[in-house]
């Protein structure tokens, strides 16, 4: 029976026509194919040897998979087909997008990433397309680059790249292994407790009193910013003419009596405390608020038992953007960084969590979401209660 696939515009839009698999499409009609990199979890890649009888790239290595997309695919469906068609496997790519797209010739080529257990795995071959399979290392790899074995890629080089830094943004799942989620480090401020919000009242009350008309742009500035960086943005923003310690105090005092009332604690946050201390995660707090205020307000709000360890703004130099804070906690959960999560509100959070190397989950709070956040994210959740649920699945 023969294939047909859908026909694509210059644009990725579907047009509503399907060609013949094989036959000729005109200039800026465009198919779907599909390529799928795949590792174990020793970190080796699949690689597929064609067949010297083959019309194209005969007798030569190629990456683990690839395929046309057929008529009624899209890009997820058609390699979760080509994955069971050609390997006998069955993956999950729901929460999953391709690593990478291009335009090429009549052709958008979309690839996808995925790391699956090896062990006791016997892969199913096509003998009419492929005359061997194996899992190959790094410097494997790079040897049969050196020797002009592969198919060429633009990307053949920094292939492991793309597995070990899984590509910023792409959302795959966390060293393509859950079980190896071992920590969780958590803001406090505007993520576990509600009083983000609380300042930014706060902050507009205190702009009142001392005649600050530029309130708005400072706030969001600094959230996320320990003290030290707080009032190093107001020196180098405003200048020494305007009295940025009598504004940071009064609104302090502000904060202090509206929080001295009730700690506001954010939906879900108790619950996936609850659940991944149930999984034997380890978790800290890595706020850019001082000590003492971190541990009264955490106890006050019921949270503070969940937590092993406490790092805050007053234990380090260097306050976020700067990765020294969740460093710090990932040091303290003698965990490795990249076996963390991090959750973050701000977008000073989120680039401090990428760069520290661990796994950003994003819950946007008073700051939305950019195209910075989106990048340097593993995850976003509107709630921890939608984060507690995606993880259930995954834990």
């Amino acid at each position: 029976m023969p294939e047909y696939q859908d026909i694509y515009d210059i644009h990725r839009n579907l047009t509503g026509k399907t060609v013949r698999r094989g036959m000729p499409r005109k200039q800026n009609e465009y198919i779907l194919v599909v390529h799928l990199l795949l590792f174990d979890k020793q970190g080796r890649f699949l690689v597929q040897k064609r067949v010297p009888n083959k019309a194209s790239w005969p007798d030569m290595w190629d990456i683990s998979l690839g395929g046309i997309a057929q008529s009624g695919d899209d890009s997820r469906s058609a390699v979760t087909r080509e994955a069971e068609e050609e390997l006998g496997l069955h993956l999950d790519f729901t929460d999953t997008e391709p690593i990478f797209s291009f335009r090429n010739y009549n052709i958008w080529d979309d690839y996808w990433i995925a790391q699956i257990d090896s062990e006791n795995l016997e892969l199913k071959l096509q003998p009419e397309e492929v005359s061997e399979a194996r899992w190959v290392t790094r410097p494997e790899w790079e040897e049969l680059l050196h020797t002009h074995q592969v198919i060429p890629y633009i990307f053949q080089w920094i292939l492991f790249e793309l597995y070990e830094k899984h590509f910023p943004g792409t959302r795959i799942f966390p060293f393509g292994s859950p079980e190896k989620i071992q920590g969780a480090v958590f803001d406090m401020d505007g993520l576990l407790l509600d009083t983000e919000s609380v300042c930014s009242e706060t902050w507009d009350k205190a702009a009142e009193i001392v005649g600050f008309a530029d309130v708005q742009r400072a706030k969001m500035a600094c959230i996320g910013l320990n003290h030290d960086s707080t009032v190093s943005f107001f020196e180098k923003t405003y200048g020494k003419d305007f009295d940025y310690q009598n504004f940071l105090n009064t609104a302090r005092k502000l904060t202090k009596e509206a929080l001295a009332v009730k700690i506001p604690v954010k939906e879900g946050a108790e619950e996936i405390l609850q659940f991944l201390k149930s999984k034997n995660v380890r978790l800290a707090v890595a706020s850019s608020t001082r000590e003492v205020t971190v541990r009264e307000q955490l106890e006050r709000a019921g949270l503070l038992k969940y937590f092993d360890k406490v790092i805050t703004g007053d234990m380090v130099q260097n306050g976020k953007p700067h990765p020294e804070i969740f460093t710090k906690a990932c040091e303290a959960l003698e965990l490795p960084p990249e076996n963390c999560l991090a959750f973050e509100d701000s977008v000073n959070g989120i680039r401090s969590a990428y760069r520290a190397k661990t796994y950003p989950v994003h819950i946007p709070d008073i700051q939305p979401e950019n195209q910075e956040t989106i990048a340097l994210s593993w995850k976003k959740f509107a709630t921890l209660t939608e984060a507690e649920k995606f993880l259930k699945k995954i834990i």
